[in-house]
């Protein structure tokens, strides 16, 4: 089973223009052979808009990884560790705010790695470490050295982005790997391994897959903790720590488990769309092979149809929660980017409600669950709780299912007993979309302002409605004291006013 993504030929002709027509600036290094180590007062400078996806500026032994400037997206640049056949990044720099392609950056290597925009402003730098030298190992650990100590000063398996590699140890106490799309998340705990949801900048992490390791026993406390490691005869293993270490517990096999297939690279990766898996590459092959999947089937990734999507298994099918109408993943709604509490003072915002039946999780065996007699009773466990999103009732067993996080997709079941309850955050008035606070103020200004121009203009008519009240009776008196005459006048002009506009 291959990767069904790009085409092997592309991909092998990307990797050699890579390669081959890669520009940088390097001081001193210029028309030299590919650098294998960097010492103390390099500086390296990105070519802005370049049009070679990677800018190499460190090399492995062997040739086949390299160290440098990565192109991520459109027009955005990292520092990355890529293998060079597949043009493929087994470890990003990922930093909180990356780079522009279109601009110049600078790395430089002064004690420890740092990467700077064009105005010197920091976007990336190893810890407060002090190195003599940086290499690129051939298993793509990019070490940071000091002179004398064989323990690194820094490198990159400790700090995995969404990608472990052959013979990189993976802890508890490691950083977890994140998707490139920061959505997932795969952590190490005590005994067990586990995918997470990234909600909230990380603030809400709910599981949707775990895997225990058999022999742990996680009931002793006594036992240490366990800590992984891809193994190059096809499988992940779960070893003790404990003093020597290599005691294994446990074996997630992969499809090549035990064909003896030494030679080969393989990496274990986080997708984009939450699934973790492994694959193998053979040299002078044009594209990975798939050896491992965490999740089998599309229904059961979190979020295979999106927000408030509803996915039906078998028929590679998505609906919608909301109007019940098939969409493709993910245009039901918008994704959550936070919750319906009000602020610190624990009120509900306002939502709508939507009750869907035949509807289930895939990972409802990793959500909270409470025992209730009746559907109503299990919506009203959800509904007064503004961190919870929905529930999800099973009348046969009673059992309760809490949401505590932005609905995701759901799974379609062919059964009446099973009810959804799920919020929907009510838009906001469409009169006055996203008002802030000072145009609300000085909305208000302005009409007080108004109002008093009203208020004092009515009271100017008034003034002069009354003063020609006033005059009134002095005028009829003048008129009646007249000769006869101008008030026949007076009447006939008034008449041929009338007949005209009768007329009319």
């Amino acid at each position: 089973m291959r990767e069904g993504k790009g085409i092997p030929a592309i991909a092998v002709i990307v990797a050699a223009l890579c390669v081959a027509s890669a520009v940088v600036l390097v001081d001193g290094a210029s028309g030299e052979e590919p650098a294998t180590q960097l010492q103390n007062g390099f500086t390296a400078t990105h070519a802005a808009g370049t049009t070679a996806p990677f800018e190499p500026v460190l090399y492995a032994p062997n040739g086949v990884v390299a160290f440098g400037f990565l192109r991520v997206g459109p027009a955005s640049l990292d520092l990355a560790v890529v293998h060079l056949p597949s043009s493929f990044p087994l470890w990003r720099a990922t930093p909180a705010r990356l780079g522009d392609w279109s601009r110049p950056a600078t790395l430089t290597f002064y004690g420890r790695l740092v990467l700077a925009d064009e105005h010197g402003g920091v976007m990336w730098r190893t810890p407060n470490i002090i190195g003599d030298a940086v290499v690129l190992l051939n298993s793509s650990n990019l070490v940071v050295r000091r002179h004398g100590k064989t323990e690194p000063a820094w490198q990159s398996f400790e700090n995995p982005s969404d990608t472990l590699v052959l013979d990189q140890n993976f802890t508890a106490s490691s950083p977890p790997l994140i998707s490139a799309n920061r959505r997932f998340a795969l952590r190490l705990g005590r005994s067990h391994m586990a995918l997470h949801m990234e909600f909230y900048g990380g603030r809400v992490t709910p599981t949707y897959w775990r895997h225990t390791a058999l022999q742990a026993q996680p009931e002793n406390a006594t036992r240490p903790p366990v800590y992984g490691r891809l193994d190059g005869r096809g499988f992940f293993g779960m070893y003790l720590e404990s003093g020597g270490g290599g005691e294994r517990v446990d074996v997630l096999a992969f499809d090549t488990f035990a064909q003896n297939n030494t030679g080969v690279f393989r990496r274990m990766t986080l997708g984009d769309d939450g699934n973790l898996r492994a694959y193998y590459w053979v040299p002078g092959s044009t594209a990975w092979t798939s050896d491992f999947s965490a999740i089998a089937e599309r229904c059961e990734l979190p979020t295979s149809c999106g927000a408030y999507g509803l996915c039906v298994p078998g028929q590679a099918q998505c609906q919608c929660l909301t109007n019940g109408t098939g969409a493709a993943p993910p245009s039901c709604r918008a994704e959550e980017t936070a919750d319906l509490c009000s602020g610190g003072g624990g009120q509900q915002l306002e939502f709508d409600v939507v009750r869907r039946r035949r509807v289930s999780v895939a990972y409802k065996e990793e959500l909270p669950f409470e025992t209730y007699a009746t559907a109503a009773e299990c919506e009203v466990a959800c509904a007064a709780n503004c961190s919870c999103w929905g529930a999800v009732y099973n009348g046969a067993s009673g059992y309760c299912y809490l949401v505590d996080f932005p609905v995701e997709t759901l799974v379609y079941e062919a059964d009446d007993r099973k009810l959804g309850y799920f919020k929907v955050r009510r838009a906001p008035s469409p009169a006055r979309p996203g008002t802030s606070p000072g145009v609300a103020a000085a909305t208000a200004a302005l009409s007080l302002i108004l109002a008093s121009l009203a208020a004092a203009g009515a009271c100017t008519v008034y003034r002069m409605w009354e003063r020609k009240r006033r005059r009134r009776p002095l005028m009829e008196q003048e008129l009646a004291a007249g000769p006869y005459k101008y008030l026949e006048s007076t009447a006939s002009s008034d008449n041929s006013v009338h007949g005209m506009n009768l007329a009319t």
